[in-house]
């Protein structure tokens, strides 16, 4: 077993050979550390990063480019002519690239809260894990007291003659078992604090501040809280991010238009007005290009405009069927809510004064010799076992919670 020597919001556990920090925090710390740490987390915020540089290049227009010429094209003299082309990509392309760009920063944005409540679901269930294993811990070590005081009555009885070996026997075998118990749970609780801290990225491993309690319902849980779903919204985008890619493609079949200008001396005579004028090589005649690149083959554009539509569809069918599952599923975590709320209930209300009661009453009268070993034992099982349900139902209890809330992007 260990010790805790509990400081501030820190711990220190002794471990034989060795002693490990850890800290202590609450459930919402933990969501919270988790939301700024997680690996996962700053992958997704790259990702916005990224949709928005990419945004930028919604009004590319190609390069420019520009052709320098010298030589007799003119005449024997030697003559300059530098020509700039700009080729364009149709308005209506360019305007559909600059709409898709912005519905990628959004599905990045929504991915992203999508990835939060992801990770924020897994701290809590982890968390509210943590708490059940303390909470059984604590638990477990009043039970080995009882089977501790259990064991020494029964020495001492057996001693006197008022008792057999087997009863001596029974009554430390089961003290050995709780004492077995407790390591087992002792190694989970250290699983689960190890789990947190690599959900957290934490430099130690991180313990509850708290105790389990039970948790409040959420608000609003009819069906139609469930189009909070992030993973849901995030669907619903890829849909309409697909379609502005359709748009896209299906605009690249328009003529992309070619903006031109020219410089060039022409040295020479040239007839002006029927009058024969010289111009030197510095005499610089100039004008304008405007003209359309019309596509000769629109097989492949049409082909990836098809494929696009293709890919519209099926992210609409997947959007479909998540939506039904959701329903599905959200429907289940509300009967499972609905159960585990009927067995706490049970609990609440009387399981737990009768087992109290009956620990009290089966002590005193074993003390008193007015029951046998046997009688005694089975009164400790029945209201040991009637405790640990209890905490079981608790935990099952918080975590139909902490799935409704996953379900309705509640983190």
């Amino acid at each position: 077993m260990s010790f805790k020597i509990q400081h501030s919001k820190f711990i220190i556990l002794l471990f034989t050979p060795f002693s490990l920090w850890a800290q202590l925090i609450s459930q919402e710390e933990a969501v919270q550390m988790a939301l700024k740490n997680n690996q996962l987390i700053k992958s997704a915020e790259y990702g916005i990063d990224y949709y928005r540089e990419l945004k930028k290049t919604g009004t590319d227009i190609g390069k420019l480019s520009a052709v320098w010429m010298r030589g007799q094209y003119n005449s024997l003299q030697q003559d300059n002519n530098l020509n700039l082309m700009q080729t364009i990509p149709f308005p209506t392309t360019l305007a559909n690239q600059v709409r898709l760009g912005k519905e990628q920063v959004i599905g990045g944005q929504k991915n992203l809260i999508n990835i939060q409540n992801e990770i924020a679901f897994q701290v809590k269930t982890v968390y509210e894990q943590l708490l059940y294993q303390d909470a059984l811990q604590r638990l477990l070590l009043s039970q080995d007291s009882l089977y501790q005081d259990f064991a020494r009555a029964s020495s001492v009885r057996y001693k006197t003659g008022e008792s057999n070996l087997l009863e001596k026997t029974t009554a430390e075998t089961q003290s050995f078992e709780i004492k077995n118990t407790l390591i087992v749970n002792e190694a989970d609780i250290k699983i689960s604090a190890t789990h947190l801290q690599a959900l957290l990225k934490a430099e130690m491993p991180i313990y509850n501040s708290e105790k389990i309690a039970k948790r409040a319902l959420p608000q609003n849980l009819d069906t139609v809280s469930l189009k909070s779903n992030p993973q849901l919204n995030l669907l619903q985008q890829q849909v309409i991010i697909n379609a502005r890619i359709k748009s896209v493609e299906k605009s690249k079949v328009l003529p992309d238009l070619t903006v031109g200008y020219f410089a060039q001396s022409l040295t020479g005579f040239q007839n002006i007005d029927g009058v024969d004028t010289y111009f030197p090589s510095s005499k610089v005649f100039q004008g304008f290009e405007l003209g359309l690149n019309i596509p000769l083959w629109i097989g492949p554009h049409l082909a990836r405009a098809r494929a696009a539509s293709f890919q519209e569809e099926v992210s609409r069918k997947n959007t479909e069927y998540f939506q039904t599952t959701l329903q599905g599923n959200y429907s289940q975590a509300l009967r499972e809510l609905d159960k585990n709320l009927a067995s706490l209930a049970y609990y609440e209300s009387s399981a737990l004064k009768n087992a109290d009661l009956l620990i009290s009453q089966s002590r005193k009268a074993y003390r008193a010799g007015e029951i046998g070993y046997i009688e005694y034992l089975q009164s400790l099982k029945t209201a040991l076992s009637i405790k640990n349900n209890y905490l079981l139902s608790l935990t099952q209890y918080n975590q139909s919670i902490i799935k409704i809330e996953f379900l309705l992007g509640k983190f």
